[in-house]
């Protein structure tokens, strides 16, 4: 019987080269002749053979894959009308499936891709005849929202929508095909398979480029069946913040690594979720000097110190959301991915053994992923799940990876664990997080494991909190001596809470 691969293993086995369990700790671990701590502190790295590339010019800049794009044969070539394929299409995946899936793309997962007009799309699938691209992008929308939303099949599920898709795709290059690859990429990125995935969105940017899309709209703003596409101004953005964060997900240098135009917001329009978007890309602009340098090959690495590195993390922590109004759905993914960002950057840190107890920088100490972890508690207050729930698993490796190194770093140095009987510490912040989590966690019942493993643990080994049962924790006298007085008197548990929550 063939071994079942583990979609992550421990940082000791990564090193050691041999089989891992993925649970936490593993069997190789746990087994192992010399104690050894087994963690999950490293990003995880793309497994397999690396993907292909194609040279478009001189240098890394243009390094890029070539088109994935299957040719379909041309109906007229073999002597069939088009308006039979349609039909073909249309007897294969039912118009009242596409149209389902379309009107939950635009309720929920607008916010996160605005680049497609629902309202047009829909028109054209209840009302029109659509041609072949238009039909592609409806399939892969669906096939991605669905994927994304963990919708329940009925009829036809997401991996039929993307077959199909990928079927009648034609070698024609405009933005609805540039859409194509792209929720092809989502679709993939959802179900793990992580080749295909890279590949789809280089494929994106690649067509994107093409079409000159990353200096402007220019003439792609009246071609064929532009009018299902939305907000075109930022595709070439979404497709870029797309492939950066996903590259980096894999440690893989992306395919285009020169600096990008961002658009005006005057460009954008009034548009709150191109706005939204465009937020996103700032903080993706802010982070990529540090993202390219750590991605690039270990000859030409770029030497990062101490200095730098608190830089870049001093930066990312001072930048905040725009004003205005803003989707809520947007407005969390900023945030995750912000602290996702200050994570990154510790984890760098750490690999370079720069942390010490002792330094003054608060990047260089292991109480860092209390930090992050806190912020990221704080900005998410508000967000229910149905806020959470269309950003998809991209958020929840973010969200995980801030929470395992907040678990090991607890685990691992008890020294981050000294607090007071009253104050909030990492444990408080371990737990409440992996809360946040839980629901989301369902979707990948491995990080739940892991997470829940380490989390109580991380609680049993917490500092006992014993109280005097006759004393009131929340009645506080002016008696200096009293060991449990704090220095600002509250007239409640939550303004406690609260008053505490900032001070950590």
């Amino acid at each position: 019987m063939r071994h079942r691969l583990t979609k992550r293993a421990c940082d000791e086995c990564i090193s050691r080269k041999v089989k891992c369990s993925g649970a936490w700790p593993c069997d190789t671990c746990q087994s192992a002749q010399k104690q050894v701590n087994c963690t999950y502190l490293k990003p995880a790295r793309r497994r397999g053979p690396k993907v292909r590339r194609y040279i478009g010019g001189q240098g890394s800049e243009h390094a890029t894959t070539g088109p994935l794009i299957t040719p379909h044969v041309d109906p007229r070539d073999e002597g069939i009308a088009r308006v039979e394929v349609e039909q073909h299409v249309l007897s294969t995946i039912p118009t009242e499936e596409l149209v389902s899936v379309v009107r939950f793309y635009q309720q929920a997962s607008y916010s996160v891709w605005p680049v497609v007009n629902a309202e047009v799309l829909l028109n054209k699938l209840e009302h029109g005849t659509p041609d072949i691209g238009t039909l592609c992008l409806a399939m892969a929308l669906c096939a991605a929202t669905m994927a994304q939303l963990q919708l329940a099949p009925t009829t036809v599920d997401s991996t039929m929508m993307a077959a199909e898709c990928m079927r009648m795709r034609e070698a024609h290059l405009d933005l609805r095909s540039v859409l194509v690859s792209f929720f092809l990429h989502v679709y993939h990125a959802k179900i793990n398979q992580r080749d295909s995935a890279m590949r789809f969105i280089r494929e994106a940017v690649y067509g994107a480029r093409l079409l000159k899309l990353d200096e402007g709209v220019g003439e792609q703003e009246t071609a064929l069946g532009a009018d299902v596409v939305a907000n075109k101004e930022i595709v070439f953005l979404l497709l870029w913040v797309s492939e950066r964060g996903y590259a980096m997900h894999l440690g893989l240098e992306p395919s285009y690594t020169s600096p990008i135009r961002l658009p005006d917001e005057v460009d954008v329009g009034d548009s709150a979720d191109a706005k939204g978007l465009l937020e996103l890309g700032r903080l993706f602009a802010t982070f990529d000097g540090f993202s390219s340098g750590r991605s690039t090959n270990s000859r030409d690495k770029l030497v990062m110190t101490a200095d730098s590195l608190a830089k870049t993390e001093t930066v990312l922590s001072m930048l905040s959301f725009g004003k205005g109004d803003r989707p809520s759905t947007r407005i969390a993914d900023y945030c995750i991915t912000k602290e996702w960002m200050r994570t990154i950057i510790w984890q760098e840190a750490l690999s370079r053994r720069l942390l010490s107890s002792k330094s003054g920088a608060q990047l260089m100490t292991f109480r860092f992923p209390a930090v992050v972890s806190r912020d990221l508690l704080m900005s998410l207050q508000g967000f229910n799940e149905s806020d959470l729930l269309p950003l998809g698993r991209d958020q929840l490796l973010k969200c995980f990876e801030i929470a395992n190194s907040l678990a090991d770093t607890v685990l691992l140095t008890p020294s981050v664990s000294t607090y007071s009987a009253f104050q909030l510490g990492p444990h408080d912040f371990l737990h409440a997080l992996y809360q946040k989590l839980l629901p989301f966690l369902e979707q990948d019942l491995m990080l739940k494991s892991i997470l829940h493993s380490k989390t109580a643990e991380a609680l049993l080994k917490a500092p006992a909190r014993l109280l005097d049962l006759n004393y009131d924790p929340w009645s506080f006298d002016d008696d200096k001596d009293n060991a449990y007085t704090t220095e600002e008197h509250v007239d409640s548990p939550e303004q406690y809470v609260d008053s505490r929550w900032a001070l950590y």
